[in-house]
Formats: C-alpha cells, sequence, structure tokens
C-alpha cells in the first residue's frame, strides 16, 4: 500500500496526515510504556506497525523521488515539517520507552532463570553407591509440553 495523489499538495496532505496518525499512536503507546503497563498496547501494536511500514516506504519513496513535493505550498511545507519534528522526538521517546520495557522484561527471566538455576543444584546423597545427582532439567514451564 503507499499514497496515491493528484498533485504536490494532495501528496503533502495525506503524507501530513499518515505523520499526525503515527504520532498519535507512539504517543500513547510511549505514555503505556512509561506508566508500566505494556499490555495497554498489545491490541494496538499492529497498527502502529503498519503505519510505520506505510510511513517508511513513503520516506523511501521521497528520498528517491523529491520532485513528488516540488510546487508544494509554503503551508503545506511548513505544516509537514512542523508534524515531522514533532514525530521525530515522539519516535526518540518511543524507542527510550520500548528499550526500557526490554531491559525489565529480561532483567525479569535472568531473575526467574536464576532462580531455577538456584533450586537445582545438584544433591548428594550419602550410603553406598554415594553420589551427586541432577534435578530435573531446568524450563521454565518445568518440562512441561504445551
Amino acid at each position: 500500500m503507499s499514497i496515491s495523489a493528484r498533485d504536490a499538495d494532495d501528496y503533502a496532505a495525506q503524507l501530513l496526515v499518515l505523520t499526525e496518525r503515527l504520532t498519535e499512536r507512539l504517543t500513547g503507546e510511549a505514555e503505556a510504556l512509561e506508566a508500566h503497563r505494556p499490555l495497554d498496547i498489545r491490541d494496538s501494536v499492529e497498527e502502529t506497525r503498519s503505519l510505520s511500514a506505510l510511513y517508511r516506504q513513503e520516506s523511501a519513496r521521497l528520498k528517491a523521488d523529491p520532485a513528488r513535493l516540488q510546487g508544494l505550498s509554503p503551508a503545506h511545507k511548513d505544516s509537514l515539517r512542523r508534524a515531522t519534528e514533532v514525530f521525530v522526538a515522539i519516535s526518540e521517546r518511543h524507542a527510550r520507552a520500548v528499550e526500557a520495557a526490554k531491559t525489565i522484561s529480561e532483567g525479569l527471566m535472568k531473575a526467574v532463570a536464576d532462580t531455577l538455576n538456584e533450586n537445582r543444584k545438584p544433591s548428594l546423597t550419602y550410603g553406598p553407591g554415594a553420589a551427586v545427582t541432577d534435578r530435573t532439567p531446568q524450563s521454565l514451564n518445568y518440562g512441561f509440553k504445551a
């Protein structure tokens, strides 16, 4: 899917709407992640991904053919520039929020794995045939298959 426009002003208007929608989505996701509510964004991730892919595609098309915006009115040019600046700022904020959530998730997984490793330490038996025996295999699902 790509933007189909009749002239530079129409293309800029559609690009502006796309940029504003993506900015709005990223703002909501960043707020949810910063509030430590990552599950709040699970239903909207696919739409954000689609909008991001379209934005990337249109950015590449515009970079390859800057003439698409030739003859653009100063008002459209200014509003597109401002929307892009806001988008860049929120995308940086979103990236920091995602990185923080990733770090927290990895820390939790490491804590769980460390606890499992601690509980899994081998035990020493006594008497004839004494040996160090390893306990059950380690996994987060306790060896059960889903």
